[in-house]
Parts: structure tokens; sequence; C-alpha cells
């Protein structure tokens, strides 16, 4: 059995980190599984591949301060850029002819680079199932309705697509009623909970041990890829210079800035770590889960995979979310915080009083409560491993995936429930 996985990578870290997650478990529960994955993550080489995993690069993108996609490294207009990306992904499918193609979060991919090899697989290539991931919140319910409709993502869902897996939970949003889905999209959504991440050994004193902490107390700030997160850094470090005495170590912080932020605000940064701040800072980890769960405190953007990482560690989170250019993060923020799982600062709220005041009451207050306990099931790759393989059944006994897909939704909303009662 071969699946494809598509994770376009044009921002941040998340959707690769999310994808490997996804393989990992692929691979484990599904013996006889090869993967490839479709990225264009600058970072993808430094992270370890599960077995039987290869991965085939696309040339990067990311957007500029108008929020428009541009080519991160190519001297060419992203005309060509995407062109070539789409060439890859073409070819890629045509000769490997995976039974199975698995797209992250973007069904017509970035700027509709998927649309000619979707419409290749519904036409010569039918055994090949296409399978939507889709995440928890896109957006605004307003402009994700006017954005799909512009970009024609509706008829994708509806009839393209043999199944559409929600890297979530509609207790906490329910993409159906927020987005309007109309009964033929309803029926191929497959709730599988949050893609939370595996628990192997921490690694919880060998990291504060290496950090040389001066404090019993650990925080650590990441925003994420680094693209977009400077204000969050930069207002830690003018907290550490404005609230605390230089030499009165009340805690310790690590600030992980992201490869992707410009070498000239890293520069700043490093500079400014100093002993009398008990500040460190780097680049970049591909560790950063294990730090995060050496920490007694994150402060970071409120990314997808940032903020169900929080939550699988089952850890004190500030969020201070994107408002710009989509409301994603915020209203994933503010589910969140009225559950009692973590504490949002809204950006426009953020100054090193409003920051230190928070990190305080957190580091002071006891633990969230465990998301399973309150019904936000965190074994999402998990459920995705199960639902892949159903779909490849239901295939080979030449089953119309439809009828197995209306089995599957009558698990819809009962997350953890579906893991558990699944026949595979």
């Amino acid at each position: 059995m071969l699946i494809m996985l598509y994770s376009h990578d044009s921002y941040g870290l998340g959707h690769i980190r999310r994808t490997l997650e996804i393989a990992s478990q692929l691979v484990e529960h599904i013996p006889d599984a090869s993967l490839v994955i479709l990225t264009g993550s600058m970072q993808a080489h430094t992270y370890a591949l599960p077995p039987r995993t290869e991965y085939i690069k696309l040339p990067t993108l990311t957007k500029n301060e108008a929020g428009l996609y541009c080519s991160r490294s190519l001297p060419h207009p992203i005309n060509i850029t995407i062109e070539l990306r789409q060439r890859i992904i073409w070819d890629s499918l045509c000769m490997l002819k995976p039974d199975m193609f698995l797209v992250d979060k973007s069904p017509a991919g970035i700027k509709g680079e998927l649309l000619p090899a979707l419409r290749h697989c519904k036409s010569f290539l039918p055994e090949t199932k296409l399978v939507l991931g889709m995440r928890d919140i896109e957006d605004d319910p307003r402009h994700v309705a006017e954005e799909w409709n512009k970009s024609g993502v509706i008829p994708l869902l509806e009839h393209t697509y043999d199944a559409i897996f929600l890297y979530g939970t509609p207790s906490l949003y329910d993409p159906v009623q927020e987005y309007r889905l109309s009964p033929l999209i309803e029926q191929k959504l497959i709730p599988c909970g949050y893609i939370g991440r595996s628990q192997g050994a921490s690694q919880k004193a060998p990291i504060r041990h290496e950090l040389g902490l001066r404090t019993d107390r650990f925080v650590l700030v990441t925003p994420g890829g680094g693209d977009d997160g400077f204000a969050i850094v930069d207002t830690h470090l003018r907290m550490l210079r404005e609230k605390i005495q230089p030499g009165r170590h009340e805690f310790d912080s690590l600030i992980v800035t992201g490869p992707l932020m410009c070498s000239e605000k890293r520069r700043v940064l490093k500079q400014a770590a100093d002993e009398d701040l008990a500040l460190t800072v780097i680049d970049f980890t591909p560790h950063l889960y294990d730090y995060l769960r050496a920490a007694d405190l994150i402060v970071s953007m409120g990314g997808y995979n940032t903020v169900v990482e929080i939550l699988s560690a089952n850890q004190r989170g500030i969020i201070v979310p994107r408002v710009y250019p989509r409301l994603e993060q915020c209203i994933r923020a503010e589910r969140l915080a009225a559950k009692g799982l973590l504490t949002m600062i809204h950006p426009t709220e953020l100054t090193p009083d409003s920051l230190f005041r928070s990190i305080t009451q957190s580091l002071q207050g006891p633990r969230p409560p465990r998301s399973q306990d309150i019904g936000i099931p965190l074994n999402g790759a998990v459920t995705v491993s199960k639902a892949v393989k159903q779909l490849f059944l239901a295939t080979q006994q030449h089953k119309m995936p439809a009828t197995n897909v209306r089995h599957l939704s009558r698990f819809r909303g009962v997350g953890t429930v579906m893991a558990q009662e699944w026949t595979v």
C-alpha cells in the first residue's frame, strides 16, 4: 500500500510536523504501508523520517508583507514557482500511482496547484482514494464562505474528495455548522480528534541540565517558524529588562526564534541573551516538543501544532494568537481559553506588564485539566490510521467508498469513542 501525503508548508512549521506525526502512526498501524511526503518545508530535512517513508521537496513558498504568496529562494515570479511545484506533484502522482492521496488542509493546494493532479486521479487513477485532512478551524466563517466560493473549494469537497478527516472535534468547533456545509460534505466528514504528539520518554532533567537553569522555573518562548512572531519575543525581552531586577532570577527563559525569522532580528535577540536576565536564545531545534515538555510554561503564538503540543503535554500555556491575515489562531485560543486549557492575550493587549502578570499568575497556578478529560481528544493520528485502513479495505473489496464513509460517519462527534469502536 502506497500513501502519498501533501503538505504545502508555505508558512511556519506546523504542516510538516502534523504530517510527520500522522505518517508515524500510519507506518506503525499499517505494516505494509509505504509513504511519500510532498512538502515545501525548508526544514523537512532536519526531522527524522518514519520507517518506509520518503519525501519529495517542492520549491519553498512564503508570504510577503501584503500576505501574498511568493518564492522564498528562487528569483522567479510566483507563477513560475507554482508551475514547477504543480509539475512535481503531477509527475509524482502519475508515476507512483498511490493507493491514497492525503492532502493537508488546502483542498486545491496553494493557488490551485493540486487541481490538475486531482482531476487526473479522478479520470485515470480511480483506485487512488483522495482524502482531505481538514484543520479544526480555517478562519472566520464569513471569510471561509467567501474564499471557498471564490476558489471552487465546495465542488471539490462534494465531488472530488472521497473522505474528509477533521483534525479536531465538533464539540469545540463544528465546521458543518460554522461553514454551513452541505449534507453531501457532512456525510464524508470523519472527526478524528486533534493530532496530538506521541509521548516518548521524558527528557526533562537532561534538557534542564543542558540549559544550565539558574532557577527552578523554566519559561519557553516560541513564535513557531518565526516569520511573524517577533512581537512576542521582543515583548518578552522588554519585560525581562523592565520588570525584573538585574540578578533577581524569578524564572529562566529560553527563546527559540524559529528558522524563518529574519537574520537581523535573530541577531538582536541573541545579543540580548544575558545571565543577568536568565535568558538563552537559539534559532531552531527539531526537538522543540522535548523542550516544551521540560518547561513549566510556554508562551507562543496560536498555531495548530504548538497549541496541540501544549495540550498533549498538559502544560500551562500563554497564547498570543495571530489575527492577520486569518482569525483561525484567535478563534482557537478563545475556545480553549474558555475551557480553562490555556491563557490568551490578544496581540493588541500584549505589553511587558500584561505578559509579566500572565506569566506570574500561570507559574503560581495549577496545571490545566487534561484535554481528554473534558471531551477534547488528542489521539487524532491513531484515528487517522484506522480510517485510512478502513477506506483501503473498502477499495480492496470493490465497494463504493461513500458507503464506508457513511458507516464511519456514525461516529461523528464522539472523538475518542470512535478510535475505540473502529473495527479494522
